[in-house]
């Protein structure tokens, strides 16, 4: 049997940025950032996931939590897309400058 959700099986290529460890809090909270290209109907789509907890001092002051759109790539560009999600997901040295990173993206982005 198959457990991967529906939405994740068009996903290519995905990376968690940050998550909350499991070992601290195994019954929750359950915050993440994380990065990824999927397979759309007709081309292939840069996602950023922002799920960080109100008290987090990660990112940037007044990026709300969503799934922003970052970019969206023709059929053809397959390779292009994975390898804008790569280089974005990959933009820092530790997970709170990237997470600042992903959050300037969202001014342009569209939030779902």
């Amino acid at each position: 049997m198959n457990d991967i959700a529906e939405a994740k099986k068009n996903h290519v290529w995905r990376k968690t940025v940050w998550h909350t460890d499991p070992g601290q809090y195994p019954l929750g909270p359950h915050h993440s950032a994380e990065v990824y290209c999927s397979q759309e109907a007709n081309g292939f789509a840069v996602w950023y996931v922002r799920k960080l907890g109100k008290e987090a001092t990660l990112g940037m002051p007044g990026v709300e939590n969503g799934d922003y759109l970052l970019t969206y790539y023709s059929a053809t560009k397959r390779d292009e897309a994975i390898e804008h999600a790569v280089l974005i997901a990959n933009s820092a040295e530790n997970p709170g400058e990237a997470i600042k990173a992903l959050d300037k993206l969202c001014a342009t982005a569209q939030k779902m």
